[in-house]
């Protein structure tokens, strides 16, 4: 059903934020593959390194921030028409979006849970961000 809801979205040109199991459901339905399980992403949290010029190039500074880490999967093969935005040191895909839509944005973290001053201001950020492509 998943899968289903987001290829639809996707086809109306819907601006989509998958968070955790969505940014990898979002993968599945654009044709990708998930690895099954990770064991190295146990701590709470661990860096990323985001890409410019992306739907994340709102945050400030340095281009590497933390994040929390609750993910026993990750992205193996990317799906169409995706792109790989952040990845942490070990190469896991954290972040992706879509090549040929508005705004479709997966992150592997939990935007909602705090972490840091940073993250939590940056967080607050991604969402207004997301409320303004919806408005739009």
């Amino acid at each position: 059903l998943e899968i289903a809801l987001c290829k639809r979205a996707l086809n109306l040109d819907m601006p989509i934020l998958g968070v955790c199991r969505g940014h990898q459901v979002l993968n599945v339905a654009l044709g990708g593959t998930l690895i099954q399980d990770i064991d190295d992403h146990v701590t709470a949290r661990h860096k990323i390194t985001i890409e410019p010029d992306s739907l994340l190039s709102f945050i400030e500074g340095e281009p590497e921030m933390y994040v929390n880490s609750l993910h026993h999967q990750a992205i193996g093969q990317l799906g169409r028409d995706l792109k790989i935005i952040a990845r942490a040191p070990d190469g896991t895909i954290e972040a992706i979006q879509s090549k040929k839509h508005k705004f479709v944005l997966g992150v592997q973290w939990h935007p909602e849970m705090g972490l840091t001053p940073r993250f939590n201001r940056e967080m607050q950020q991604l969402w207004s961000v997301f409320s303004r492509a919806r408005s739009n």
